[in-house]
């Protein structure tokens, strides 16, 4: 397990912390799953914004959590690598 999901899981057990970050989860599954693809996509931020039509700084913000990316965005960044965008409700 590495230092992120250890840290994770001991704030987790903190009440507060936990409301917050179930409250956001969402936006951070969104952040995990495009720099996951990325990577393994081999494609840095700027490869990604030059096949996508999406700024590089746009990415940044957006895998930082600096910024929640429209539906659009997303589509646009799964196509340019070569995937497509799929939404459950579970």
């Amino acid at each position: 397990m590495n230092d992120y999901r250890k840290s994770l899981e001991k704030n987790l057990r903190d009440t507060d912390f936990r409301k917050e970050w179930e409250a956001q989860e969402l936006e951070y599954q969104i952040q995990e799953e495009l720099i996951k693809a990325r990577i393994a996509c081999n494609m840095t931020q700027s490869e990604l914004a030059e096949k996508s039509g999406i700024r590089q700084s746009n990415i940044s913000r957006i895998e930082n959590g600096n910024a929640v990316p429209r539906l659009d965005t997303l589509c646009a960044l799964a196509a340019a690598m070569g995937k497509k965008l799929r939404i459950s409700i579970i």
